[in-house]
């Protein structure tokens, strides 16, 4: 049995595109420090243009201080 080289490439692509927009999209909806808008707009963004968009909305969202972070600084210096 001949294995085609794309045979075994593409499904590999396929399945490593599809979880890289599941994880951007499961960080996006996780992330409550955007309006419900721009939330909207990365998952158009992430899931219209696949890779890219995944890759850039990461990569924002990496660059975002994490929400619960700030909260917790907040609290300290509060009491």
């Amino acid at each position: 049995m001949y294995v085609d080289f794309l045979t075994l490439i593409v499904p590999l692509l396929l399945l490593t595109t599809l979880v890289l927009q599941v994880v951007a999209t499961k960080r996006v909806r996780r992330d409550i420090s955007f309006e419900p808008a721009q939330r909207r707009a990365q998952l158009w963004l992430i899931w219209l243009v696949p890779v890219f968009g995944a890759a850039l909305v990461l990569v924002a969202m990496q660059d975002e201080p994490d929400t619960r972070e700030v909260d917790r600084q907040s609290q300290s210096s509060d009491s």
